[in-house]
């Protein structure tokens, strides 16, 4: 099987020293999920019974550790929930990554039932901002710091 953009993702993520990712399984991250199965030797994934509890765990592992913390959780009220960890990561001053899912591209705007503007969601607590979106079999990942500068970058052939 050829590599997903999930697996890329992982593999920098691996780069970067991340050993453990805590969240909540959901159907907005399946792609991310399938990929961390496969990667079982080099990252262990704490299920949580709750989004809210990922992002104080991963919170707590950048307080503790020195290291980022990670936090995953799906679209909608998935992403919602990890609000109040990323606060608390956000005025102690911690290194901690979101990793959230979105609806499909074509769904956006649509009033999709678990739709949710991630970007007006974020804005406050998020240092940068990154989406992906598929264009013309590539996945661009477009940033946006608290600044407002923007940068593209094609993250890998699909």
């Amino acid at each position: 099987m050829a590599a997903t953009v999930a697996d890329y993702m992982l593999s920098r993520l691996s780069e970067w020293g991340v050993k453990r990712i805590y969240g909540y399984p959901g159907d907005g991250i399946n792609g991310i999920l399938g990929a961390l199965d496969r990667a079982l030797d080099r990252f262990q994934f704490v299920q949580v019974r709750h989004e809210e509890e990922a992002a104080f765990m991963a919170t707590a592992h950048a307080k503790f550790t020195g290291e980022i913390g990670v936090c995953l959780a799906t679209s909608g009220p998935g992403a919602i929930h990890l609000l109040n960890g990323l606060y608390d990561a956000k005025l102690d001053h911690q290194p901690v990554l979101a990793i959230v899912g979105q609806s499909v591209r074509a769904a956006i705007g649509g009033d999709f039932q678990q739709e949710v503007d991630l970007h007006s969601l974020f804005k406050d607590v998020a240092g940068i901002m990154c989406k992906s979106a598929r264009f013309r079999n590539r996945c661009v990942i477009s940033s946006t710091a608290r600044s407002g500068s923007r940068s593209r970058s094609v993250a890998s052939p699909a």
